[in-house]
């Protein structure tokens, strides 16, 4: 259960970074106004924008509330996934998403489609 925690996360923090660099983020003005003078890593930025979270544009919150409800999908059809191909996999510094990624040919269909469908989610697709 734990794991999966892990996984969310990790898959949270995957989906933000990769989002920050998109110039056509619906956060990207709230980043440059709120966090501007935030050293990109380790948490920093979606520190300083969880911590601006009242401040956030309708669009940012919009989007965000996007993405925590397509983790919850990518949860739902992940989770036997994780369990199967990656359970022995220690969590923690990407460790589980990169087992993932190895083994994407041993992932299910729907674990597969919920991953794609957050990669064209952070190309703004």
């Amino acid at each position: 259960m734990g794991k999966w925690i892990v996984v969310t996360v990790m898959l949270c923090f995957g989906m933000m970074s990769h989002a920050e660099e998109a110039t056509s983020n619906a956060c990207a003005k709230d980043r440059e106004t709120l966090c501007g003078n935030v050293e990109p890593g380790a948490g920093r930025m979606m520190k300083c924008m969880r911590d601006n979270k009242d401040k956030l544009s309708a669009e940012c919150k919009a989007h965000h509330a996007k993405m925590k409800s397509h983790m919850k999908a990518v949860k739902e059809a992940c989770h036997d996934d994780v369990e199967k191909v990656c359970g022995d996999v220690q969590g923690g510094k990407g460790r589980i998403i990169k087992c993932m990624h190895d083994n994407k040919d041993k992932l299910s269909e729907s674990c597969k489609a919920e991953m794609a469908s957050g990669r064209k989610m952070r190309k703004g697709h």
